[in-house]
């Protein structure tokens, strides 16, 4: 007999849950391979660790970058050792179902799948983030209503107004939130020539940038190095820089949106406008950007309830009804 498993697969992060047993991992999008003999060492959060504490050949590579597949033969390694850990053996005949971004081409489509087979699935089905996301959000995605989704991850943004089991009209950009911390990374190299590790810039992003470009004139001190011969230094900077290093991102996002909702058919559109619309995935969390997607489109907009496990949430729904939803996966599949 089959099992039936669901993975959502980010840049960031990925997460494996089955029917039976819900959500089993939320691990980094990471393995750390030895150069020299080509093995897995880790993955997920172990390899983060497996880098800092191995020799220099041991090293983490990410195989999805900007919502793509960059690695196939790694991808197929992370999702062997996600099955590995899941108990689930090459004789389990697993089978699995997939997000993937509406923006992917056929090949990068077919990239992912192949991957899921070469780790030992006997069969991958594809369904793209906004409907998954729809689905984990117990939205009428199969009635003649529509569904507004926005989905912000870390490296890829899309929008999807979705009726009657697909998506009517939507947008999608290569930029999410690691773009965010990029740009942020990139401001304080260039105004203080300094390097920040990520859980610092995490912590600027989360307690200073505003979509709205609001400051209060809040600052913060922050430990790092130096560029130029590495040595450790205090630097303070404000809610105002990092909002300026953070605002073409926010803008673009906003466009997508509006681009989105400016196709939609008149009726479905007149439903959005008494709907409202959703912000799922984790940079939708950042500060004041659903208030700005209010102003800027005239539409109610709101975050959804931890909006990094909506997608997840909705390939479980679909686990228990694979064979319902075969037309929902060619689509998917192209």
């Amino acid at each position: 007999m089959a099992t039936d498993v669901a993975l959502d697969v980010g840049t960031s992060y990925t997460r494996l849950a089955t029917q039976e047993r819900g959500l089993l991992f939320c691990e980094p999008t990471v393995v750390a391979i030895d150069t020299r003999t080509g093995a897995v060492v880790e993955v997920g959060h172990g390899a983060l660790d497996a880098v800092v504490m191995s020799p220099k050949h041991v090293v983490a590579f990410r195989p999805l970058a900007k919502g793509a597949t960059v690695d196939f033969d790694v991808a197929a390694r992370l999702f062997r050792s996600f099955f590995d850990r899941a108990g689930f053996s090459k004789l389990s005949r697993v089978r699995v179902i997939m997000s993937v971004p509406a923006l992917a081409t056929s090949i990068e489509r077919r990239a992912l799948r192949q991957a899921a087979l070469q780790a030992g699935a006997v069969e991958a089905s594809l369904i793209e983030t906004p409907m998954a996301g729809a689905i984990g959000l117990g939205m009428p995605v199969d009635d003649p209503v529509a569904s507004a989704v926005v989905s912000l991850g870390a490296g890829s943004s899309e929008a999807a107004i979705i009726s009657l089991g697909g998506i009517v009209t939507g947008r999608s950009l290569r930029v999410g939130g690691h773009d965010v911390d990029n740009a942020i990374a990139t401001m304080l190299r260039q105004n203080y020539g300094v390097v920040a590790s990520p859980p610092v810039i995490e912590s600027l992003k989360k307690d200073l940038a505003s979509a709205l470009q609001r400051t209060n004139g809040a600052t913060r001190i922050i430990a790092a190095r130096t560029v130029d011969h590495g040595r450790p230094v205090s630097v303070e900077t404000t809610a105002t820089e990092i909002n300026s290093s953070i605002r073409e991102i926010v803008n673009s996002t906003i466009r997508m949106v509006q681009e989105t909702l400016a196709e939609a058919p008149p009726d479905l559109a007149q439903d959005v406008l008494t709907q409202g619309l959703t912000l799922i995935g984790a940079h939708g969390q950042l500060g004041d950007l659903a208030e700005l997607l209010g102003i800027e489109t005239g539409v109610h907009v709101h975050v959804a309830d931890e909006p990094d496990l909506v997608v997840i949430r909705g390939l479980e729904r679909c686990l228990a009804n694979m064979s319902s939803l075969h037309a929902m996966f060619r689509n998917a599949d192209r």
